[in-house]
């Protein structure tokens, strides 16, 4: 397993800039999600990792070698790079087995020793134990037309396993996935990835995939890393507001910060002890997420009225408007279990600390 370190990477197409001074480090053997918006150039990232596209500037090295650079370029082929497509991308003539053992004979001319233990062990020995190492033992002469969408996803991790790659790179794999099923092939990915030990980039627009899936998250915007932290720190400090709306559900209020408290519409609230320094006394723009907002008729809190509920079984999420400020947008709230709230019913509101907030510009 190798880390990966990008530099200032640039990358245009005719006058349209995508990429505009990226830097981001992978440390070997963990899971990175690389995480933006549709045409933010997360999969122009991924190609440019893969080789697949030159950088205009910067660097790209895997492990001590620099792949793209100054200092030279090295092909795709030499990179011992896992490739996993989005719709996989199997080749619909070939058995299950030969889709797998497909990469493998191209390592020839640069990577004898593995060759020679290929060749010891036998190619479809080594073809069958990435099967197993998949879920998919014996499946070996299923063609990819017999196999679920889960599978054939499946199928194409094991090819790209199969080359003893230095870096996996998935480009949103799980999309084409339904709900179900893409939450349990994630899971059996993040096993498998955590068992080999194997280095891996993760391209998603999905932030439950990249907070639940991934053990650091780079949040991609404006052609550059906005941000890149665990699920836990992206999520609850984020670098600024905007950002705070993007990775999940987002309550901004006005505050004022006085010491290590924050005063807001819903009270008197602790500032995250992550928040070294704090900074002077002040405007803030606080940060409540709607899980830390309790709801009901009677507790104590400020009075609110439900303007609509979307139940989803295991939580609802409501939009919530405070009586004492009936101009500003309704807070989001996140009920988990329990019954719908009627559309117009009273209830009150009080919220959890601590809270994460910044300086007002």
């Amino acid at each position: 397993m190798r880390q990966v370190a990008v530099t200032g990477l640039r990358k245009a197409f005719g006058a349209h800039p995508v990429l505009t001074g990226v830097d981001l480090e992978v440390p070997a053997g963990s899971l990175t999600a690389i995480l933006g918006p549709s045409g933010s150039g997360k999969t122009t990232l991924l190609r440019l990792l893969a080789g697949f596209e030159r950088a205009d500037a910067g660097t790209i090295a895997i492990g001590d070698a620099t792949v793209d650079g100054p200092g030279g370029y090295v092909a795709p082929e030499r990179r011992r790079i896992g490739y996993v497509p989005q719709e996989g991308s199997l080749f619909p003539h070939l058995t299950v087995a030969a889709n797998v053992g497909f990469g493998l004979p191209a390592r020839k001319h640069w990577a004898r020793k593995h060759w020679a233990r290929q060749r010891r062990g036998g190619q479809g020995g080594r073809v069958e134990a990435m099967l197993e190492t998949v879920g998919l033992g014996g499946l070996g002469r299923r063609y990819p037309h017999q196999l679920s969408g889960g599978q054939q996803q499946r199928v194409a991790l094991a090819r790209a396993l199969a080359i003893e790659p230095a870096v996996v790179l998935l480009d949103e794999p799980f999309a084409s996935l339904d709900a179900h099923l893409r939450a349990s092939v994630r899971a059996d990915v993040q096993e498998i990835f955590r068992r080999a030990g194997t280095t891996a980039v993760l391209v998603t627009h999905d932030q439950d995939e990249a907070l639940s899936t991934a053990d650091r998250v780079a949040a991609l915007r404006d052609g550059t890393i906005a941000q890149c932290a665990t699920p836990e720190d992206l999520y609850r400090r984020p670098a600024d507001p905007g950002l705070a709306r993007f990775v999940g559900d987002a309550n901004l209020l006005d505050g004022v910060l006085d010491g290590g408290v924050v005063k807001t519409l819903l009270g008197s609230l602790p500032l995250d002890p992550a928040v070294t320094s704090p900074g002077p006394a002040g405007q803030v723009t606080v940060l409540i997420r709607p899980e830390q907002i309790d709801i009901g008729p009677n507790e104590a809190g400020i009075p609110a009225r439900v303007m609509s509920c979307r139940y989803h079984g295991h939580d609802a999420v409501l939009d919530v408007q405070p009586a004492s400020d009936a101009a500003a947008p309704p807070l989001v709230v996140r009920v988990p279990g329990g019954p719908r709230r009627p559309v117009g019913s009273a209830v009150t509101l009080a919220a959890r600390g601590p809270v994460f907030a910044w300086p007002v510009d």
